[in-house]
């Protein structure tokens, strides 16, 4: 008996010590919990577009400019003088009105010649004016109104313009076939109709 009561209190206090030591926990404060920090908002900031670059134009030397406005080598004809143009055709018209077109060029240049030979006068109508060279240029007023007339007047304008090719390439002198009169140690360039045309 004794043995069993022994047996049973130490049972009892097992029993004791257990539910102490839950009540023990039990009373034991909570653990707090950490204070969580504070969430920052995120902005996602997009890229910044694209930013057009300028672009430098080529240096001047490598531009090239358009076929259309390539410029030329084609002088511009000078607008030739009224008062020239007469005294020029009056000759052509006087002195060869009845010869081949080719004839009546070949006179008109041999006063443009003349002009730029520096022995003679310094223009057309200086050229045509000189003592024993042609006619009182003056005093000869022939039909204005006439086709030998505007036609005379056509060549001339070529001629003080550059126009046309040469047909007596450097003459400086003409006289008709029939004249008595040779033209020396002179060149002869050319003849055309019922004229000869010398240098």
């Amino acid at each position: 008996m004794p043995a069993l009561r022994s047996t049973i209190l130490k049972a009892l206090s097992f029993l004791a010590l257990g539910w102490t030591a839950q009540m023990t926990i039990a009373a034991l404060p909570a653990t707090p919990e950490a204070p969580k920090a504070p969430t920052t908002p995120v902005t996602i900031i997009a890229a910044d577009p694209p930013v057009a670059v300028p672009v430098a134009p080529a240096p001047a030397s490598t531009q090239v400019a358009p076929a259309s406005i390539v410029p030329t080598n084609t002088p511009t004809p000078v607008a030739a003088d009224a008062r020239q143009v007469e005294c020029m055709a009056k000759v052509v018209l006087h002195e060869a009105g009845a010869q081949p077109g080719a004839g009546q060029i070949a006179v008109a240049q041999v006063i443009r010649a003349r002009v730029r030979s520096g022995r003679f006068a310094a223009d057309a109508c200086g050229v045509v004016r000189q003592r024993g060279q042609f006619f009182d240029v003056d005093a000869y007023q022939p039909a204005r109104e006439s086709a030998g007339w505007k036609h005379a007047v056509a060549i001339a304008t070529d001629a003080l313009t550059d126009q046309g090719e040469e047909v007596a390439p450097g003459a400086l002198f003409f006289h008709a076939l029939a004249s008595a009169r040779g033209h020396g140690s002179h060149q002869v360039v050319a003849q055309i109709g019922g004229n000869v045309f010398y240098r």
